[in-house]
Order: structure tokens, then sequence, then C-alpha cells
């Protein structure tokens, strides 16, 4: 069994380049959601702070997904690459 000194490494690599993706994916995410919700809210005569209230959750929970999507995505990509002399190995 590996010790957490030995897989530090591998741990960095993963999550610095899942969360700057996630950072960036989620506020991309949180913009487009909140643009198009107000957009069409304001069009169809929405009330200003329930438009607010749905761009503010659905933008979060989009970002949240995103960042998720993110994680996994990198971890994916880092399983059988070596990453500073170690290997991320899945076993089944």
């Amino acid at each position: 069994m590996a010790t957490a000194k030995e897989t530090r490494r591998i741990a960095w690599a993963i999550f610095w380049r899942a969360g700057l993706t996630g950072i960036l994916l989620g506020f991309i995410c949180g913009f487009v959601f909140g643009f198009v919700v107000s957009f069409i809210g304001a069009m169809a005569g929405v009330d200003r702070q329930l438009l607010q209230q749905i761009s503010g959750w659905g933008g979060g929970i989009l970002g949240l997904v995103a960042s998720f999507l993110a994680l996994n995505y990198f971890l994916a990509w880092s399983i059988g690459r070596p990453i500073g002399g170690r290997t991320l190995s899945l076993s089944v």
C-alpha cells in the first residue's frame, strides 16, 4: 500500500488541473445560464428578484456539475500515465 508522501504528486497533478478547469467551467456555465435565464425572463416580464434567485441557483448547480465533470475527466486522464515516477492504476 502506498503512503501519502508517495501519492502526493499524483494527487496534486489531478487536483490543480481539475480545480482550475472546474473554476473556469463553473464561471462560464454560471455566466451563460444566468445570461440566458435573465434575458428570456426579462423578455417574458418575470420579476427581477425571482430571476436573480433562479440564475444564481441554476448557475451554481451547473458550476458544480461542470467541476465534477472536470474532475472526472482529469482522473480518467491520469490513470495509467506516469506522474513523478508513479503511475495511478485502476484495479477491478
